[in-house]
């Protein structure tokens, strides 16, 4: 972009909003465009890999030699992030990334999240729209409420005492809270199903798919192999779950700055300020459903998962140009940084460190 032409972006982004100059420039070129042929062939491509996954476990029940049923154990865990990508591409279908249709992303994101991932739909939308509303807003944002987390050290002390231990080495705790994460969404998934709620649709069929997904896999492992055995491999097909789920969503906002709940700020340097893109590769491309360009899915949340590296060419500059910071780094350095953040909220006693740099951070920019 020339200079005349930077200059005209500024010029226009005070008169009207970054957002809005941002999104014209993403129209034009193309990037809001569906793309069903990317999910519908990925969605083969996930299924045939389940089954020939379920149909190896059958085979190596058969052998009865103990060598080779002990190969049923990674299995299960491939089996477990084949559960993730379907709860990927459903949260995919609730942002109505996938078809036109939104009554068709809907069923979509049911069958998926419901029967696929066993998780419920109705409840991650609910939860996940309040998220992108408010990212890392206090008191508006439900991911930086979590049962056992907690992201000011201020919110240690009102813990109850069970969790308060947890708390306060939840840094050091973090990797292993991950392969629960699976457990916490279901059990949040079937007391979402019983609450009280005039507005929720489908309760019935969501329990019932819910229910056929983990009681499914329970049965089918029962009647292959001894019961404690059964039992250890549908548990890490649960964690192996629980840690793909988590780890690609934790990265995100977590260690980013928080909102005060009363802050007045742009959506453009809201989404961008709060949010934390894990730098691309083949791996996190395809394993973390798109969310590893996570600062251009919150400015653009309906884009189709292959236009978000595009996106994230367009978005790094135009941050560039208007001195907004981008954060970006590797999976395992972001990892890092919400292990040492959180490590450093549980064991702190003094609320000032951390609420003034991020109050510092999100001073509206020019």
């Amino acid at each position: 972009m020339s200079n005349i032409q930077t200059t005209a972006v500024r010029r226009t982004s005070s008169k009207i909003s970054q957002y809005s100059v941002l999104l014209e420039e993403v129209k034009k070129a193309g990037l809001l465009k569906k793309t069903p042929s990317f999910y519908i062939k990925r969605l083969i491509v996930i299924t045939l890999v389940s089954l020939g996954l379920w149909a190896g476990i059958v085979f190596i029940a058969q052998t009865q030699i103990l060598a080779i049923t002990l190969i049923a154990i990674p299995v299960m865990i491939l089996m477990g992030i084949m559960a993730a990508q379907y709860a990927f591409i459903a949260h995919e279908s609730a942002h109505r990334q996938v078809f036109h249709s939104n009554k068709l992303n809907d069923f979509v994101g049911l069958i998926l999240a419901n029967l696929m991932a066993g998780l419920s739909y109705g409840f991650w939308m609910r939860k996940h729209n309040r998220h992108h509303a408010k990212p890392n807003q206090i008191e508006g944002d439900p991911d930086i409420n979590i049962r056992v987390l907690a992201f000011r050290p201020e919110d240690v002390a009102a813990k109850p005492a069970p969790e308060r231990f947890i708390t306060r080495h939840q840094g050091k705790l973090f990797p292993v809270l991950l392969l629960f994460t699976g457990f916490d969404l279901l059990l949040d998934s079937f007391v979402s199903v019983f609450r009280k709620d005039k507005k929720r649709k489908h309760r019935f069929i969501e329990f019932a798919l819910m229910m056929v997904r983990q009681l499914v896999p329970i049965v089918v492992l029962l009647l292959l192999f001894p019961p404690l055995y059964a039992g250890v491999l549908w548990l890490l097909m649960m964690m192996s779950f629980g840690l793909f789920m988590g780890g690609a969503f934790a990265p995100n906002h977590k260690g980013m700055p928080l909102v005060p709940k009363d802050s007045k700020i742009n959506f453009f340097q809201r989404q961008v300020l709060t949010s934390r893109n894990i730098r691309s590769t083949w791996l996190t491309d395809n394993l973390m459903g798109g969310l590893n360009f996570q600062v251009e899915h919150h400015l653009f949340p309906s884009m189709a998962r292959p236009h978000l590296k595009k996106a994230h060419e367009i978005v790094t500059r135009y941050c560039a140009e208007n001195n907004v910071p981008f954060k970006e780094t590797t999976l395992f350095e972001s990892y890092a940084i919400v292990i040492r953040y959180l490590d450093k909220v549980g064991l702190s006693t003094n609320s000032d460190p951390f609420v003034c740099p991020m109050i510092a951070e999100l001073r509206p920019r020019s």
